[in-house]
């Protein structure tokens, strides 16, 4: 009986080489992060449906802005207004939760899904950076959403106004409180909707958490203050309605619950603390 070929081993040279490169540091994942966060957000890198509902959310959000600048341009002499700067958020509330649910489920959920996050903490970051980075890239995404339609409302009636120079005079005191309303309801919405996501699995349970957290309670509170007007406080469990309160104060409008206007500010802050201390805490006990 002959024996049979003796097996051998090969040796592969793979070439694998140590880095001597520099190192950027925490700070620069941390940026890449967000970056990369902020990307993926708007689907840039990825398939046509994220672009899709993005954009389009943000184009949804414009048409009421791009209304007025066409009343602007091509109206008569006298100055009319299609939608007040301070009512601008009630035409476009839905359209910002829905961008949340959207946005906040792939920010968050695909990392947990497919278990990425130990990779993220493998390189110097930490969870505190992981969420600081999460909730920039949704915050500045809203923005879009918030700022942009309003910045461009202001300047395309200030470009349309028969007597520019009067109406600069008139209303430029309106372009403090768009940039204050907007980067608190952009930072608190993210925030929100960020921990909320953070509870879900899957991207579908996600989204419907974020759009029931944040609609149910609008829907409720709608309901007891038409009902009663003793129920005012009940607002404060609906951050649509804080919000609202919030940007009717810094236009200097009367909101429709009968409060100090100190009250909505602090609400307002307390929110927008709140949701991203529960984030960062949630974050770090799920690492």
């Amino acid at each position: 009986m002959t024996a049979g070929p003796v097996p051998r081993g090969t040796i592969y040279d793979l070439g694998y080489e140590g880095y001597d490169g520099p190192r950027q540091g925490r700070r620069y994942a941390v940026w890449s992060l967000y970056v990369l966060s902020l990307r993926s957000a708007f689907g840039l890198g990825r398939g046509a449906l994220p672009k899709v509902l993005a954009f389009g959310l943000v184009t949804v959000a414009l048409i009421p802005a791009l209304i007025q600048v066409i009343i602007a341009a091509i109206g008569p002499e006298e100055d009319f207004s299609f939608v007040q700067p301070h009512e601008y958020y009630d035409f476009i509330q839905v359209v910002i939760i829905l961008f949340t649910a959207a946005l906040a489920s792939d920010l968050v959920g695909s990392d947990r899904r497919f278990g990425t996050l130990v990779l993220y903490f493998s390189r110097p970051i930490r969870w505190a950076d992981y969420g600081a980075a999460k909730l920039a890239a949704l915050a500045t995404g809203l923005f879009a959403v918030t700022l942009l339609p309003q910045t461009l409302m202001f300047f395309g009636n200030w470009l349309g106004a028969a007597d520019a120079w009067r109406w600069a005079e008139t209303n430029a005191v309106d372009f403090a409180p768009i940039v204050g309303s907007g980067l608190m309801i952009s930072v608190t919405f993210a925030a929100v909707g960020l921990l909320t996501a953070t509870y879900a699995a899957r991207r579908a349970f996600a989204i419907i958490s974020v759009l029931a957290l944040f609609l149910i309670p609008f829907i409720v509170v709608e309901a007891i203050t038409d009902i009663s007007d003793d129920a005012k406080y009940a607002a404060f469990a609906s951050p649509v309605h804080v919000m609202r309160s919030f940007t009717l104060v810094l236009f200097n409008e009367v909101p429709a619950i009968d409060l100090p206007w100190g009250v909505f500010i602090l609400a307002a802050f307390a929110y927008a603390a709140a949701a991203a201390a529960l984030l960062l805490t949630r974050l770090r006990n799920s690492v």
